[in-house]
């Protein structure tokens, strides 16, 4: 066993979530896990994530009487600047429409760091889930060229930012535009993003999605596997993330067969410092 803690998954405390602290609590038990951490989701800055990250702050604290090495996370998602402005003058994403072209959009992300440490949050993972650049109606936004330039420029910027302790699940897509072969990705992409992490002090994530997703080939998962050893290699610290939302099972379990391949051993995957949480 190589993997003893998982610095990503979600509670129920999240819009699109089951999990109850007891069953991550119980997962812990049942694998050996040393930390636990619950990163709901705060995508936007309105008024509906707002009440769910408080909703899963309190309680993941709370819950700490009953479970100590449980610890109270966020995963944030770069949003467009003029929607995140848009969204702090009104309180909603109601009624926002594009203006123009989004190619130049400046990024943001759902809450200042100060606000996540008030609310008792101790850290963030900062991962990209869909483009900026385009509107979701635009026929370009599933171009594998221009998908990668995007994916690319979103995960400089959270590599770049002071929120960001974790870069999660690096190259996630949802429609697997490189699922089969990791190697359209140019490679000077990844030294990029990794110089960046190493430079700011930030981990990157091992997420079992990318081990357990029917869209992946298996080349691309050792593929994927070898990309992560590189970052290592490279001195960049690699934490691992189930991302469970709805139960909790072994998904380390798979994720360790790849990374064996790719040469890590136990010691190699990372628990967050005590000095790195807020």
């Amino acid at each position: 066993m190589i993997i003893h803690s998982d610095w990503h998954m979600h509670s129920e405390a999240s819009y699109d979530a089951s999990l109850t602290l007891d069953d991550i609590a119980a997962g812990a038990a049942r694998f050996g896990f040393r930390k636990m951490g619950v990163t709901d989701h705060v995508n936007f800055n309105d008024r509906k994530f707002m009440a769910n990250l408080e909703k899963s702050a309190e309680s993941v604290n709370a819950y700490k009487k009953k479970f100590p090495d449980i610890v109270s996370g966020v995963e944030l998602t770069p949003i467009a600047k003029a929607e995140f402005d848009y969204i702090a003058g009104t309180g909603t994403r109601d009624g926002y429409i594009p203006a123009g072209s989004m190619k130049n959009d400046g990024i943001e992300l759902g809450s200042t760091k100060e606000n996540l440490i008030r609310l008792g949050v101790q850290y963030a993972i900062g991962a990209a889930h869909w483009r900026l650049d385009v509107t979701n109606d635009d026929p370009s936004a599933f171009d594998l060229r221009d998908s990668i330039n995007e994916w690319y420029r979103l995960q400089m910027w959270l590599a770049n930012d002071e929120r960001v302790t974790i870069l999660g699940h690096p190259w996630w897509n949802s429609k697997g535009l490189w699922y089969e072969d990791f190697s359209v990705i140019p490679h000077s992409m990844h030294m990029d993003i990794a110089a960046a992490l190493k430079e700011n002090g930030k981990y990157v994530e091992c997420n079992s999605h990318f081990f357990r997703s029917n869209k992946a080939t298996e080349k691309f998962k050792h593929q994927y596997a070898e990309f992560l050893r590189e970052l290592f290699e490279m001195g960049v610290p690699v934490t691992f993330g189930s991302d469970s939302h709805f139960e909790y099972v072994g998904y380390h379990l798979k994720v360790e067969d790849y990374l064996l391949a790719a040469g890590f051993k136990d010691g190699d995957i990372s628990e967050l410092d005590e000095r790195v949480l807020w």
